[in-house]
């Protein structure tokens, strides 16, 4: 063989074999159904929220809520609802009056004028932007029990 076709050859098979090589082995991860209903059995103060096992740069909670909750806003972190058991209505948009900062980026309390209401109940998802105000209104007497997965806002394209 020439060498200009032995680089060729040599660098085909590097391209080829680099990948399988950086692919990190990770062991998967599995909480069950009755597992996930055990972790939110009981809420404190009428809120309950427990991390689901995920892998690198995820985050995902199961939350159950049996009152409504306070505003919030997520600068950067935009919320996917999917619901598993009970309704509520959520509250997204609109403008914050009052309420203070938590943490930095993160906003609590104080209430929601303007918004749109989505009615939610099982096998229904919800994605909210960030930097939405939102709201998870429970009706009185109800309980809500929903996964959330939060992905960081990245800029437009």
């Amino acid at each position: 063989m020439k060498d200009g076709a032995m680089r060729t050859v040599f660098l085909a098979l590097a391209l080829f074999a680099a990948p399988t090589v950086l692919i990190a082995q990770e062991a998967a991860r599995y909480v069950s159904a009755k597992d996930l209903a055990a972790k939110v059995a009981e809420t404190k103060d009428g809120l309950v929220n427990v991390t689901i096992p995920t892998g690198p740069g995820a985050q995902v909670l199961i939350a159950r809520r049996d009152r409504t909750g306070l505003v919030e806003v997520h600068a950067r972190l935009a919320d996917e609802f999917i619901v598993q058991a009970g309704a509520a209505v959520v509250l997204v948009g609109g403008r914050v009056e009052g309420g203070a900062e938590t943490a930095p980026g993160e906003r609590r309390g104080g209430e929601i004028a303007g918004g749109t209401r989505y009615p939610v109940g099982p096998g229904d998802v919800l994605w909210i932007p960030a930097g939405q105000p939102h709201q998870v209104i429970v009706p009185a007497g109800g309980s809500f029990t929903y996964i959330v997965a939060k992905y960081e806002a990245k800029p437009a394209s």
